[in-house]
């Protein structure tokens, strides 16, 4: 066998007939890639950060991969690489890791780093088993957990990923792993817990691979207390990929929520009155029984004073089934809930003094915190303590049971993220294919807060000149006018003739796809053509599914089918962009954030609304060209692409590929 080389240059792992070739049939030489990967091995070795913006088929996986497995092994330097989707951190787990053991000269350990909430807790399991059999309603329920407890003997992680079906999140709820009800090494299924278990792996990694939300949950935790013990081991280098939702998951992160579900859960644990079951008839405390049946009163007549409060508000647009108000007075409903949920919490604390064994003191304590904390975010949420914080509802009547929540989001992480991640952190790589606004990354750096860092744009090695036509009609009516719809429709189907099919249709309201989609689909089954439309019979999956075998179809989507939908190949080959995506600010935390622009003496369009706008239509014209061989069009039907002094902005910063107007 063939001894791999000890060290190897960057160059001669990717140039042609380099390691990477060698192994690897399909594999072209990018300059690109190369560059990235130098980029990224020198902001390592000179500990800064690094904002990178690469193009479809740069290939920036193994751009960052191959500098990060040589400083973990060089330096014995611990690096994360976080992702926000699934699919792109299966890609990594599955395909490009594996391919890159097989090849590098030195071994390196690789682990999947999961949320403590994926794993199963041995010891609730047992409790459950014993004592809350009775919390459950349903023959369902009931059979889950009896499947959960053969599962438990053969899994091999313990994760939920690793059952076969998918829990209902009341029965998982019951027996995950969770941090305020944990034993740790008092615990007697210490040694065979599957959480520690894995954190013992993470601990021995070279490189751990996380999402977005488990980095922020061990942010979150490392910034409120120096002593809890944090989610991930201790590092100091971080790659961040899908970095263009950098801000909204940060933000999702330091947010509260305070809602009625989570009401319930806590007072049906603690008592059931259906099934007369909970911590109640655990420790016979006729006592808490009786303080969970007033919570549960005081807790009714807080949430239907909201939803009349709320309605008062909006006035004659509260008829609606789905509502978003924003709470703008402090002290807008009165906290019945406090002083039940406060006699509870005392009951608990008895209760926890007086308990017989570890296990049953757990158990409380548990309860108590998850007590005193919906507490504390309620009293935060009414009294509106925080003057960084945007307050809002999310009411939902649709249903038989309404679902209410009160939310407390930050107007904006850029501080935060500052003072917890780019100043702590020795070098940070950030990477996506939609950073740069008119070819820079001045708003993205003044949204997520970082001041000094090296850049880099590299461009796609595609030919986009020769691959893409951009079709511009002309004499369309402006968006805001009655005339667009109907002129849209009859565009739609001409460009979709064009292509029989073959297309996503993206709109920026459910409204409009709607009323396009009744218009032109008749038309389409007509010639042949299936359509699928987001929110009909079929799941976002199955529909991408369907769309990828039927290689004549057309899909209309909204939001969600803008950006992370990878289709190759024959399927999609035309891309129409009804409107330009620009986001009207009337959700709370959108309105906060032009409101702040405002009161700095910015202007609200020009540093928030039009760079929001170039960066989605980058990813809605991104899901057309996958590789070197898809060609097509993308249709845009907005005129203000060519009629407002802003337009030449849109197509500025988009590749550079034939227009064609028509």
């Amino acid at each position: 066998m063939t001894q791999k080389p000890q060290n190897i240059t960057l160059r001669e792992i990717f140039s042609p007939g380099g390691l990477i070739s060698q192994q690897l049939e399909a594999y072209e030489f990018r300059q690109e890639q190369l560059q990235m990967a130098h980029e990224v091995a020198r902001a390592f070795t000179a500990s800064e950060h690094l904002i990178v913006e690469a193009g479809t088929g740069v290939g920036k996986s193994f751009a960052y991969l191959i500098p990060a497995i040589s400083l973990a092994l060089k330096a014995e330097q611990k690096v994360v690489i976080s992702t926000n989707t699934i699919s792109l951190q299966e890609q990594l787990v599955t395909k490009d890791i594996p391919f890159l053991q097989r090849v590098l000269p030195r071994d390196f350990n690789v682990v999947l780093a999961k949320g403590r909430r994926n794993y199963l807790s041995r010891r609730r399991l047992k409790n459950l088993m014993n004592y809350e059999r009775g919390l459950f309603d349903t023959r369902e329920e009931v059979e889950e957990i009896a499947e959960i407890q053969e599962w438990v003997d053969r899994t091999v992680d313990g994760s939920r990923s690793d059952l076969p079906w998918q829990p209902q999140p009341q029965v998982w709820d019951k027996v995950v792993s969770d941090r305020d009800n944990c034993l740790g090494r008092n615990c007697e299924t210490y040694e065979t817990c599957f959480y520690f278990k894995a954190r013992r792996e993470m601990y021995n990694a070279d490189l751990l691979i996380v999402n977005h939300h488990l980095l922020f949950s061990d942010l979150a935790i490392r910034k409120d207390s120096e002593a809890a013990m944090s989610v991930l081991p201790d590092y100091d280098y971080l790659i961040i990929d899908e970095a263009h939702h950098l801000e909204a998951t940060a933000t999702n992160h330091a947010s509260i929520d305070f809602s009625n579900t989570r009401v319930k859960w806590l007072l049906d644990s603690l008592y059931n009155e259906r099934s007369e079951d909970g911590l109640a008839k655990r420790f016979d405390s006729r006592q808490l029984r009786t303080q969970v049946e007033t919570a549960r009163e005081q807790a009714n007549t807080l949430f239907r004073t909201i939803i009349e409060t709320m309605q008062e508000e909006i006035g004659s647009e509260g008829n609606s089934n789905n509502l978003t108000p924003r709470i703008h007075r402090s002290n807008f409903v009165k906290n019945v809930l406090d002083t039940p949920l406060a006699d509870i919490e005392k009951t608990l604390k008895r209760l926890r003094d007086d308990a017989m064994t570890d296990d049953d003191e757990q158990e409380i304590t548990a309860h108590q915190h998850y007590c005193r904390r919906l507490r504390d975010e309620l009293d935060m949420i009414i009294r509106q303590s925080d003057p960084d914080y945007v307050y809002w509802a999310e009411i939902s009547t649709r249903g038989r049971t309404p679902r209410i929540l009160l939310n407390a989001t930050p107007a904006n992480v850029n501080q935060m993220l500052q003072d917890h991640l780019f100043t702590v952190k020795n070098s940070i790589v950030m990477t996506s294919a939609t950073l740069s606004t008119n070819r820079n990354f001045a708003y993205f750096k003044k949204r997520v807060g970082i001041s000094e860092s090296r850049e880099l744009l590299v461009h796609s090695p595609f030919d986009f000149k020769r691959q893409v036509q951009i079709h511009i009609p002309r004499n369309m009516p402006h968006p805001n006018s009655h005339g667009f719809v109907p002129a849209a429709i009859e565009k739609i189907k001409h460009y979709l003739k064009l292509t029989h099919g073959k297309a996503f249709v993206l709109f920026t309201s459910y409204k409009m796809m709607d009323e396009v989609y009744d218009a032109v689909a008749p038309d389409l089954e007509e010639i042949g053509i299936d359509t699928f439309i987001q929110g009909g019979e079929l799941s976002r999956t199955a529909m991408l599914e369907a769309f990828r075998e039927d290689t004549d179809s057309v899909l209309f989507g909204t939001s969600s089918f803008w950006e992370g939908v990878d289709v190759r190949g024959a399927s999609l080959s035309n891309v129409i962009i009804t409107r330009l995506p620009f986001e009207v600010p009337t959700h709370p935390v959108m309105e906060a954030r032009v409101k702040q622009i405002k009161e700095e003496g910015g202007n609200e369009f020009f540093e928030f609304s039009l760079p929001e706008a170039i960066l989605r239509l980058k990813q809605g014209f991104g899901r057309l060209i996958r590789t070197q061989t898809d060609n097509g069009i993308v249709a845009i039907l907005d005129p203000r692409i060519r009629t407002a002094n802003y337009g030449k902005q849109f197509l500025e910063s988009l590749p550079n590929c034939e227009i064609v107007e028509e």
